[in-house]
């Protein structure tokens, strides 16, 4: 159905004598396809008809009445449709053009009226032939988009708008030809997943944290060492000399304990016989045969290191190097001298033969060098080193440097190794001025030895007190990173702790006393026993007093073997009288002490990082003769108090007035767990307890 438009929607898209209702190009493109009905899909535009009779003239090129005069029109019946109305109203202009307009133009009649045209409104709308060239012109359709046909009105139905792209069968698109069902279901199960494996790491990070927050430590760092002559420990074929086996069969007694690692006294082939001629090795590359095989000595490793425990070796430097180096002389007539016959109390006492007898530190023999000897037990899983002696070398002009090397050798051999010496060895270097050489071993040195020396008599407690400041106050404690130290009251050079001692089982109160000093404390096989030097009232071995300390252990009470050796058999070296802790289980306030050295920084630290330097955490006060009071502290954590009365009578103090009370931890008397005050604090001779004072 075809609507006549209103005159005043004619005025404002014919361009004419309107005055200021003239509308521009741009308003009669704008307006024109709301005149025209939308044409079918098979319309032709009667103008383009007309070009093409006229002979070529374009759809956009202006119309003219000259130029409508002399075309030939079709006839009315050849044009349909849409075209025929338009045919009408070129007829009709024509008609009214040819009666001569006087004024030239086309005119309306009445500009407000509506026109009626009696053929349709586009007749009415080309009364104005280039009025209407002009509408329809195809520079005012440009932003129409062809159709997919090449129909220039295609789009008109978009009222004007430009036309959306030509739409692509559903075939084109490639995701609908997705299987989109399992799609669906890979995602689920991959969120569900995704879920499922975060949740496994966050349990698995929580119960990969710690119980508690505790400072970093090393493994030789405040553990417990337990010092080994092993032919005195433990006898397993009946030859009256301790063996790597025996050590082996007693691997669970010393997990009970809470040991760490074990240091094993000269294990080399003894120049004389051993183990008589321990001290005077023949070789450090070596295993004596009294003490097994290669493949003993390794299956002690082994089972040492299945239960956590370490092995460390005491290395003769001197006198070995020395006596190699007095054999070299001698053979040039070079006097040997009388320190020939020191034994390894030289260690501790701090003498040293002249310095023209110390052999370099590199080797005597190439075969005997260190270097080689430090190689030869690595590849044994050997956990570290012992360098006794090392005092008498530091006066070689090559000591820093050979120290260092021996250092990368350890270090390059893919665990964690240590180096041990004596605290006479920085002794030496700090009097002579030596910082070179001091630095060297401080940088190098991980833990060095240093022997508290326990006399009977009046002043023990002060001794002991002067003893440990000079160490806390030295050079070791200078820094953090320099040497541990590693504290004993006991060995295989000195006299038995028991035997120094007023009371009997005044060593196990000692080393709860010592074992708490900040550091990494030793005991010596039997001081936890309270086992005392050989008796020999008869004489019987007097040739080897000097190995009295030496004592096979007691592991049952007092009787004709001590369960060292087989049944009837006697051991290498006459019993000791002691009286053994094994059977009525005291020795457990030891396990109790390493226990909490595991656990308490306020224990195994040796000191608190304050200011920029290292503040050790202790204090060790005296109380008359023998009493010694040890206290240990931590940040934010439980203090310790240690009590020890190393005198031959009962004690009686009152600490009140700096400790109320605390926990029972490790006690001789069976009082562990239980609440105790300062007030009246009553202690036996060799006894001490282990308190955890309240916050």
């Amino acid at each position: 159905m075809n609507l006549a438009p209103s005159p005043s929607m004619l005025a404002a898209g014919l361009p004419g004598p309107m005055g200021a209702d003239r509308c521009d190009d741009e308003e009669v493109a704008s307006i024109c396809p709301l005149l025209t009905p939308s044409p079918s899909s098979g319309f032709d535009h009667p103008l383009a008809i007309i070009s093409q009779a006229a002979g070529g003239m374009s759809y956009g090129q202006k119309i003219s009445p000259t130029s409508i005069d002399n075309m030939e029109i079709p006839t009315l019946a050849a044009l349909s449709g849409n075209a025929a109305l338009g045919y009408v109203g070129l007829t009709a202009a024509r008609s009214e053009h040819s009666q001569g307009n006087t004024e030239g133009e086309p005119r309306l009649s009445d500009a407000g009226s509506s026109v009626v045209g009696s053929s349709s409104s586009s007749s009415s709308a080309l009364h104005e032939p280039t009025a209407c060239a002009q509408l329809l012109g195809a520079r005012h359709y440009q932003h129409l988009a062809t159709g997919a046909h090449g129909d220039a009105f295609a789009c008109q139905e978009n009222g004007g708008k430009p036309a959306l792209a030509a739409r692509r069968a559903p075939g084109e698109y490639c995701f609908l030809a997705w299987n989109w069902p399992l799609i669906r279901k890979a995602s689920f199960w991959g969120c569900v997943s995704l879920l499922v494996a975060c949740t496994c790491v966050v349990i698995a990070v929580m119960a990969s944290l710690p119980g508690e927050c505790s400072p970093p430590r090393r493994w030789w760092q405040g553990s417990l060492f337990y010092e080994i002559f092993p032919g005195s420990f433990q006898d397993s074929n009946a030859d009256t000399i301790g063996d790597f086996q025996g050590i082996r069969s007693r691997v669970q007694y010393l997990k009970s304990l809470g040991v760490r690692a074990v240091r094993l006294n000269s294990i080399f082939p003894a120049a004389d016989h051993y183990p008589e001629g321990y001290d005077t090795p023949r070789t450090l590359s070596g295993i004596e045969r009294a003490l097994g095989t290669e493949r003993d000595f390794e299956a002690l490793v082994g089972t040492l290191h299945r239960h956590n425990i370490s092995v460390v070796l005491d290395l003769p430097l001197h006198p070995h190097f020395h006596r190699l180096r007095a054999d070299d002389e001698g053979e040039r007539g070079i006097a040997v001298s009388s320190s020939e016959n020191a034994t390894d109390d030289d260690n501790f006492t701090g003498s040293s033969p002249s310095s023209l007898l110390i052999p370099p530190l590199v080797q005597v023999q190439e075969q005997e060098s260190v270097v080689k000897t430090l190689e030869y037990w690595l590849r044994r899983d050997v956990d570290g080193f012992y360098l006794k002696g090392l005092e008498n070398f530091t006066e070689e002009p090559d000591f820093p440097a050979e120290l260092r090397r021996w250092r990368r050798i350890l270090d390059g051999s893919g665990r964690e190794k240590i180096l041990m010496c004596s605290v006479h060895v920085v002794d030496v270097l700090a009097k002579s001025g030596d910082a070179v050489g001091l630095r060297s071993v401080l940088g190098t040195i991980d833990l060095v030895d240093v022997l508290i020396e326990l006399a009977a008599g009046n002043g023990t407690a002060r001794g002991v007190k002067q003893q440990v400041n000079d160490v806390m106050s030295g050079p070791l404690y200078s820094e953090p990173v320099h040497p541990w130290v590693h504290w004993r009251v006991g060995g295989e050079g000195v006299q038995r702790l028991s035997s120094r001692l007023p009371t009997a089982n005044g060593s196990l109160a000692a080393l709860l006393l010592f074992s708490l000093l900040p550091g990494t404390p030793s005991v010596f096989y039997g001081d936890e026993i309270g086992l005392m030097d050989s008796s020999d009232p008869e004489g019987d071995r007097s040739d080897m007093g000097h190995l009295y300390h030496l004592a096979p252990m007691h592991w049952t009470q007092p009787g004709p073997d001590v369960g060292f050796t087989r049944h009837g058999i006697l051991p290498w070296l006459p019993r000791s009288e002691s009286w053994s802790y094994i059977g009525a289980g005291r020795q457990s306030a030891l396990r109790d002490v390493a226990r909490l050295r595991q656990s308490t920084p306020c224990i195994f630290m040796d000191g608190v990082w304050k200011e920029h330097r290292s503040v050790p955490n202790y204090e060790l006060r005296n109380v008359g003769r023998d009493l010694l009071v040890l206290e240990r502290w931590y940040p934010r954590r439980n203090s310790y108090v240690v009590v020890a009365n190393l005198g031959p009578a009962v004690r009686q103090c009152d600490l009140s007035s700096r400790y109320y009370g605390g926990e029972v931890v490790a006690d001789l008397q069976g009082r562990v767990g239980r609440y105790v005050t300062f007030k009246s604090l009553r202690l036996f001779p060799g006894e001490a307890v282990v308190v955890k004072l309240d916050k």
